[in-house]
């Protein structure tokens, strides 16, 4: 595995975006089928979270959007690295993933009790590669771009904390997707 830039970045968002519908289809049964809890988690768990940010579900323009954005990640993992690990191969993967999600998500959710500086800290942390890891940087700057892209054109007047929350859960995407391809040897 490798972090994608230029040219095959191009390629693979190219192909994202250039799924028909039929193929997308197959594509996002097959993931339920090798990564059911991961499928979930993108496309049920992850986009109510955005749209249950306002009782009157005014959101759910993001929250849709958000997940086209995670099918794109999907496409992209598939088509330049491959085949998707099974649920079999590692059945505690998503348990493991949840865990550690949860361990540094708590503290960064919890940083509007605490001082900007050690917010700010906490958030340069969060996004900072662990051990042995790196991050899909131009992945993660499209994917943003993207979501400030939907937000401006689409005239409805997101709060800058629910469109950090949406990169903020992106970013969570893309390191999953890393962790998934990287913790099962194909």
């Amino acid at each position: 595995m490798h972090e994608l830039t230029g040219r095959e970045l191009y390629e693979a968002l190219e192909y994202a975006r250039g799924v028909d519908e039929e193929t997308g289809k197959r594509i996002l049964i097959q993931f339920e089928i090798d990564q059911p809890m991961f499928s979930s988690t993108l496309f049920s768990v992850f986009p109510s979270v955005i749209d249950n940010q306002d009782s009157e579900q005014k959101y759910q323009h993001l929250a849709q959007y958000f997940a086209d954005l995670c099918f794109d990640v999907l496409c992209v993992y598939t088509k330049v690295f491959g085949k998707m690990p099974k649920f079999e191969a590692n059945t505690s993967w998503m348990e493991s993933q949840a865990m550690l999600l949860d361990k540094e998500l708590a503290p960064l959710l919890a940083s509007s009790n605490i001082s900007e500086k050690a917010a700010k800290k906490m958030r340069e942390d969060f996004f900072k590669p662990k051990d042995g890891e790196f991050i899909q940087t131009d992945l993660v700057e499209f994917m943003n771009m993207s979501i400030d892209n939907f937000a401006a054109e689409s005239g409805d007047n997101y709060h800058d904390s629910l469109l950090d929350l949406s990169k903020t859960m992106l970013f969570v995407v893309v390191r999953m997707f890393n962790n998934l391809y990287t913790s099962v040897v194909h």
